[in-house]
C-alpha cells in the first residue's frame, strides 16, 4: 500500500521525493508510474476532478498540498475518504509578510517614488499616518490573524470579519452580513485570506466593492475565486478604488492578453506568497495517513460542511 501524488500542473517530483525521503519503505508514485489502483491507500493532490477517485478502492485518505481544499472536493468524493490540509506555521508568517510590503508600498507611496527615480525628480510628499491606514482582514484562521500580528506593532488599527465572530486580542471582530457592511466601510487597507466555500466564492464584487472608502487599498490571498475582476477593474478605472494587489486569480495563470498583467494600478504576482515546504506537506500527510489507519482523529481533518 502508498500514496499516490497527483499534482498537474505542478511539479510533482519534489514532493514524491519528499514522500520517499520521510518514508523510505513506503510506496509512493506519480502519474508517471501506472499505480496499482488496489494499493493506493493515499492520494496527495492539488485539484481532482469527478469520477477520478473510482478507481481506487481502497483509498482511505486525501491530502492537500496547501491549506486550502476547494479543488480537492468533487461531488463523488466518498464520505468514507478522509481528507486533510496542510498548516504551516511559517506560511501564515509569508503570506503576512506579502501583505505587509504591498500594502506598505502603498501607504508609502513607494511606486510614485519610483517614477520620480525614473525622471531625476527630488520631491517630498507628506507621510500618511498609520492610524489613517484602517486595515481590515476578511477572514481570521491561522492566515488572518498571522497578518493582524504584523499590522499591530507598526500602529495600524485593526479589524477583521469571520463566520464565528470568535475573539482575537487586538482586533476589533465583526461577524454576520451587516458585520461584512461595518468592515468594509471603516478598511482603508482590505485583506482576504478567506477559504473558498459557496458563500465566499464571489463575495468581492461591485456591491461589496463599493462599500470600502474611496482610495482604499485591495490585497487578495486566498483564493481567485473570491473576487470578481471585472468588477475591481471597474471600481479601479472609476477612481473608487486606488489599487490592489493580486497574488490568487479567477484563472490561473490568467492569459497573456488578461488585463491584470498591464492595469498600472494593479500589482500581479504568480500565486507566491506562500508555499508550505516539500517536507512539511509529506510529513502531515505521512501523519494522517497512519491515523487513519489507527482509527486516529486527523489534526488537520476537513469539516467538509464547512469548506475548510
Amino acid at each position: 500500500m502508498g500514496v499516490l501524488a497527483l499534482l498537474s500542473p505542478l511539479p510533482v517530483a519534489p514532493y514524491a521525493d519528499a514522500l520517499r525521503r520521510a518514508a523510505p519503505g513506503l510506496d509512493v508514485w506519480t502519474r508517471e508510474d501506472d499505480a496499482p489502483p488496489d494499493r493506493v491507500e493515499a492520494i496527495l493532490a492539488w485539484r481532482l476532478q469527478p469520477g477520478q477517485l473510482a478507481r481506487y478502492p481502497n483509498l482511505r485518505l486525501v491530502c492537500s498540498i496547501g491549506a486550502g481544499v476547494d479543488k480537492l472536493m468533487p461531488a463523488d468524493l466518498p464520505a468514507s475518504v478522509l481528507l486533510t490540509r496542510v498548516v504551516d506555521p511559517n506560511q501564515g508568517c509569508e503570506i503576512a509578510q506579502y501583505v505587509l510590503a504591498c500594502t506598505l508600498g502603498f501607504t508609502r507611496e513607494l511606486g510614485r517614488y519610483a517614477q520620480q527615480q525614473a525622471a531625476a525628480q527630488w520631491l517630498r510628499h507628506p507621510v500618511r499616518a498609520a492610524a489613517q491606514c484602517r486595515v481590515g482582514i476578511l477572514g481570521l484562521g491561522a492566515v488572518g490573524q498571522a497578518v493582524a500580528r504584523a499590522f499591530m506593532p507598526l500602529g495600524y488599527p485593526v479589524a477583521g470579519w469571520s463566520r464565528r465572530g470568535e475573539p482575537v486580542p487586538g482586533v476589533e471582530v465583526f461577524s454576520g452580513e451587516g458585520g461584512l457592511a461595518a468592515l468594509l466601510a471603516r478598511s482603508d487597507l482590505l485583506v482576504c485570506t478567506l477559504p473558498l466555500t459557496p458563500a465566499t466564492r464571489g463575495l468581492l464584487n461591485r456591491r461589496t466593492l463599493s462599500q470600502l472608502p474611496r482610495g482604499a487599498f485591495v490585497v487578495s490571498v486566498g483564493r481567485g475565486e473570491h473576487l470578481v475582476e471585472a468588477d475591481l477593474r471597474a471600481l479601479l478605472d472609476e477612481g473608487h478604488l486606488a489599487g490592489a494587489a493580486l497574488d490568487v486569480f479567477e484563472r490561473e495563470p490568467p492569459d497573456a492578453s488578461n488585463w491584470v498583467w498591464h492595469h498600472p494600478k494593479v500589482v500581479a504576482t504568480p500565486h507566491i506568497a506562500a508555499q508550505a515546504s516539500f517536507d512539511t506537506v509529506a510529513a502531515q500527510c505521512l501523519d494522517a495517513l497512519r491515523r487513519a489507519r489507527d482509527g486516529l482523529p486527523l489534526p488537520h481533518a476537513v469539516d467538509r460542511a464547512a469548506g475548510y
